[in-house]
């Protein structure tokens, strides 16, 4: 299987920081399923192409069993220095998002912050793929992806039907491949994959007049005798 790694995420994370602190709506999502439980320590998750680590902080410092990998080397690099600097555990490893090498049902919980919409459509349907052999049955999913409302969509050098790379939008244009998405393509392709209890939001706003569209779902893996 073809790789996914883009050696432009190695040069970015060589260069600066990327992230430090956990999205609000990923505190949420967390708060809402898994503030509950009794043990952390018991709650296996996934940062799935953590970049600078934001989350896989974050999760640690709430006591969850962390698991966290990056595509490029100097990314699992600097996440791993931080945790060192914080006293924080978390199992770290570089490798390819088509290609996990996790066990089937091996994590309650997947967070992906676009690292999918920085793919193709292709690509990303392998990647919900793979994230929905390596949830437990029960497990949950959330998925961030740039919408077709951000500013440089349609813009640029285009890939296939909405990717695009070297969008004209400043805080992306440099990233590599971008895939625009919308509420009805997420919910149908992870609906498709076998997720249920879909919820797909949208943020819009802007940062120094550049609009971003964030489209967010939260999805799980249901038990065997769930229906979808």
């Amino acid at each position: 299987m073809k790789s996914c790694i883009d050696p432009k995420w190695e040069k970015i994370h060589e260069e600066k920081e990327w992230g430090q602190y956990p999205t609000e709506y990923t505190i949420r999502f967390i708060a809402r399923n898994y503030y509950g439980v009794k043990d952390r320590s018991k709650v296996r998750m996934l940062d799935y192409g953590c970049g600078g680590g934001s989350h896989t902080w974050y999760l640690a410092r709430e006591g969850f069993d962390v698991w966290a990998f990056d595509g490029a080397p100097s990314a699992i690099h600097n996440v791993e220095l931080r945790m060192q600097r914080e006293k924080l555990n978390a199992h770290l490893a570089v490798c390819d998002a088509l290609k996990l090498p996790y066990e089937d049902g091996f994590f309650d919980a997947v967070i992906d912050s676009y690292c999918v919409t920085m793919n193709t459509a292709v690509e990303g349907r392998k990647m919900y793929q793979e994230i929905y052999r390596i949830l437990k049955e029960g497990g949950a999913l959330q998925t961030a992806q740039f919408g077709k409302n951000t500013d440089g969509y349609w813009t640029g050098t285009r890939i296939e039907e909405n990717t695009w790379t070297e969008v004209d939008n400043i805080q992306l244009h440099d990233v590599g491949k971008i895939h625009f998405t919308d509420k009805d393509e997420m919910e149908n392709m992870l609906k498709e994959i076998g997720f249920t209890s879909i919820n797909v939001d949208t943020i819009l706003y802007t940062d120094r007049g550049v609009k971003i569209e964030q489209i967010i779902a939260c999805a799980y893996k249901p038990k065997k005798e769930q229906t979808i």
